[in-house]
């Protein structure tokens, strides 16, 4: 038995989404602006990353950065760069990563929740020249400081995204879902919808 890959559509029909919410990420996403996915540990952030990569269109170039073979390839146009804490250095690893995202030239970069490279090197040296999803942990209300904690990202770099998705997660009854999504102006966090 494989693993599902969720769709779009998926979120909705299990209630982790509301339809309103994925077209505007939907449109967010084709207009190439760089997102934000932030949520406590095992929230669905992986699962959403994978829905919205089904809005891609097949001709643009997605590399996805991961870590221990935790995001499978499921369309053509999804590259993986698998990256492991391994006897080289963080920044030999991170140096690596920047120069295959170069060769490959993507239209988008999904950094999946990894802390083998420096998220921060990457994001100074190519947010400029691709779009980005990105993926981080959130423990408390506080979206923005843990998002620029958990990444090791300064307020500049997060004034560059876009936009931020925050999910939740049911204690009680495990239930994932987008809790709110929100436009990145001039440092604050605007609610959409």
């Amino acid at each position: 038995m494989g693993v599902y890959i969720f769709k779009p559509e998926d979120l909705i029909r299990y209630g982790s989404a509301r339809p309103e919410q994925m077209k505007l990420l939907k449109e967010e996403i084709l207009a190439k602006r760089d997102v934000l996915i932030t949520g406590t540990s095992r929230s669905g952030k992986t699962k959403l990353v994978e829905a919205l990569l089904h809005y891609i269109p097949e001709e643009w170039k997605v590399a996805v950065v991961t870590a221990y073979g935790e995001f499978k390839p499921f369309k053509e146009n999804i590259e993986v760069i698998d990256t492991a804490f391994n006897r080289r250095s963080t920044d030999e690893r991170t140096d690596e990563v920047i120069e295959k995202l170069r060769k490959m030239k993507p239209d988008y970069v999904v950094i999946d929740t990894l802390h083998t490279i420096s998220v921060p090197r990457v994001l100074d040296e190519l947010i400029d020249d691709y779009a980005f999803i990105v993926t981080s942990l959130a423990m408390s209300d506080d979206l923005k400081a843990e998002t620029m904690h958990w990444l090791g990202i300064d307020e500049n770099t997060f004034n560059r995204f876009d936009v931020l998705v925050e999910l939740s997660r049911d204690w009680r009854t495990g239930m994932r879902m987008i809790n709110r999504v929100y436009r990145i102006e001039k440092g604050k966090l605007i609610e959409l919808e």
